[in-house]
């Protein structure tokens, strides 16, 4: 009898975003595996700084946090931002990792720098 071979079923990562209907300076993003939520960010375009002010994400996905804060800055670039802002709790070994420093309260550095750099060790 032949071997019973196991399906695989490849893990896809998709990044939504949608812009607030109160306020189109506020994007809501979202990370999905497959068809399963598995973290969401909010982005504000303010005057100085694109901000993510919140970062959830599953249990042991903290890959998710990294590109869901990728996906944000990489969309504040596209609207001319320059200057990358995060307030979220729980993630502050990431945004270490991510080479954000602390100023104010707040992590903050560059948005070129922060689309180069990677945690490289997001699942220890």
């Amino acid at each position: 009898m032949p071997p019973v071979l196991k399906e695989r079923r490849n893990k896809m990562i998709f990044f939504k975003n949608t812009v607030s209907t109160h306020s189109e300076n506020t994007i809501y993003f979202e990370a999905f595996e497959n068809d399963d939520l598995i973290g969401k960010c909010t982005l504000t375009l303010e005057e100085k700084y694109a901000h993510v002010s919140d970062v959830t994400y599953k249990n042991g996905a903290l890959y998710a946090a990294e590109g869901l804060l990728k996906s944000a800055f990489n969309y504040a670039c596209l609207k001319n931002y320059y200057m990358g802002r995060c307030s979220a709790e729980g993630v502050d070994s990431l945004l270490e990792r991510m080479g954000f420093y602390k100023k104010d309260g707040a992590y903050e550095n560059d948005i070129p720098s922060i689309l180069i750099g990677s945690c490289g060790s997001c699942n220890k």
